[in-house]
């Protein structure tokens, strides 16, 4: 019988921690970068209220990294418990990434806590300190390089054969599964969204500093620092639709179940008569209204980090024309509702500028908000979205291990009672070329699916883009695929 979890269930508790490592995840990188952005300003600009401020959010980057560190092992336990054909699997194609990230969580646990408990030991050395704080961001975008691998790997699988893909460079690393066909878009997706939300969660702190603080001095400073991490918040926003522009059209050629669950609402992605990913595109399109409607009035007043009107208005007629061109690929009605939620997040906006006499502290806090539930159900749609992964790749009904590591396994066992790996027959000739060749850049199924007969037209395309062919393999290929021959 399978193991469950009570109440819950199996898929319920992986769903509810993995949600919950993620917004605690992208909310440490995000604040990571803020504070050293934060740090750099208060030095050139000799402004000590950055500082302090700096220090107070990584105070909170401090519990919050803590807490994702529990919720992870907790992650990693409820996996290998709730679905361990699935866990072992990852551990036989990946098992060096996962070493080298275990790695890089110890580098960022100290790091961090150096960073923030020899904050005034070390403010006679402060170059050295704010080195020292802006470590962490690489280290942070290396630890969730390698989960994306990973994560881009249950989505689009690429080789999608792990034995044949192992005996390709190191044995534990299935390199053609991790640089797989949606990881680089995955990457720079997630990196933005990640910037964005810890500058939209800085600024949503200060609108709590701004709520119960008296002091004129302390209201000076977390208004100037809501009004930078606002703006690097803004800015990160701001390339969003441009990098998931490019990670649509991935999925669209590689994932393509996925991609028609996302734009017109199938499988997982409506649960309770909701469609997440729609709500999640409203929240976004609402947090866009709050953005132009905040940096509008800014645009009035002489203060720093500010936009003038022309670009407020411009990046306004951008984002129309994104959804214009989104409601012709889906519906005209999801065009209709991100006007109206941007309206409203507008609308929403201005009554909390006016109602508090200009001050921005409702307009922090709702933004981090929106910010949180934009990040939440993001994560929950690029999981939803995909098939089942045990139905997409033969070798999670039972792990596979390889040849070479059947002799180390640490169980006791008849090494009889070890099924072998299936022995394939060695490819020559002509299927030989195609299969090592075509791999490089794309999957075999883009060449299967490949529906017209201009296959020279196409070889040399691909040698354009970098394919290395004598002319006798060219020759040969090509008839090949013009043959219809199998491969």
């Amino acid at each position: 019988m399978n193991l469950d979890f009570p109440v819950l269930g199996a898929k319920g508790a992986i769903g509810f921690l993995a949600l919950f490592h993620t917004s605690v995840a992208s909310l440490a990188i995000g604040f990571a970068l803020v504070v050293t952005i934060f740090e750099i300003v208060g030095y050139r600009n000799r402004e000590r209220a950055y500082d302090l401020l700096a220090k107070r959010i990584q105070l909170i980057h401090v519990c919050i990294y803590n807490i994702g560190t529990i919720n992870a092992i907790g992650l990693v336990f409820a996996l290998s418990g709730l679905y361990p054909q699935f866990w072992s699997q990852i551990f036989v194609q990946f098992f060096w990434p996962l070493i080298v990230e275990e790695f890089l969580f110890f580098l960022l646990a100290v790091t961090l806590t150096l960073h923030y408990f020899f904050w005034e030991r070390l403010w006679g050395h402060k170059k050295l300190h704010i080195f020292l704080g802006a470590l962490l961001t690489p280290l942070f975008f290396l630890q969730f390089y390698i989960i994306n691998g990973l994560g881009g790997f249950m989505l689009t699988p690429g080789f999608g054969e792990a034995e044949a893909s192992l005996r390709v460079g190191i044995l534990g690393w299935d390199r053609m599964g991790f640089y797989n066909p949606s990881f680089l878009m995955l990457t720079v997706h997630r990196t933005l969204a990640n910037f964005a939300y810890g500058g939209f969660g800085a600024a949503a702190i200060c609108g709590i500093g701004l709520y119960f603080t008296r002091s004129e001095g302390r209201k000076r400073m977390y208004e100037l620092g809501g009004r930078l991490a606002f703006m690097i918040a803004f800015a990160a926003f701001l390339s969003l639709p441009v990098a998931g522009y490019f990670y649509a059209h991935v999925l669209r050629d590689h994932a393509r179940e996925a991609y028609v669950n996302l734009m017109w609402g199938k499988g997982d992605i409506v649960a309770g008569g909701v469609d997440w990913w729609w709500l999640k595109h409203i929240l976004v399109a609402a947090t866009l209204g709050i953005c132009v409607t905040y940096f509008r009035r800014l645009s009035h007043v002489k203060t720093p980090f500010a936009l003038p009107a022309v670009m407020v208005y411009s990046i306004a007629l951008f984002y129309l024309i994104f959804y214009l061109a989104m409601g012709m690929v889906m519906t005209w009605f999801f065009f209709w509702a991100m006007v109206a939620g941007s309206v409203v997040g507008a609308f929403l906006a201005h009554h909390l500028l006016s109602h508090h006499q200009g001050s921005p502290r409702a307009v922090f806090l709702l933004v981090g908000l929106t910010a949180f539930g934009t990040v939440l159900l993001g994560g929950y749609a690029r999981e939803a979205a995909r098939p089942r992964f045990v139905d997409r790749i033969a070798h999670y009904d039972h792990v596979f291990v390889p040849e070479e590591r059947q002799p180390y396994l640490m169980v006791p066992v008849d090494p009889a009672d070890i099924p072998a790996a299936p022995v394939r027959a060695e490819l020559t000739g002509p299927q030989a070329l195609i299969r090592l060749r075509c791999i490089g850049c794309h999957t075999l199924d883009r060449v299967k699916a490949y529906r017209f007969g201009n296959w020279r037209l196409v070889v040399e395309q691909m040698k354009v883009y970098g394919l290395r062919l004598t002319p006798e393999d060219r020759e040969t290929i090509i008839a090949h695929l013009e043959a219809g021959k199998p491969y």
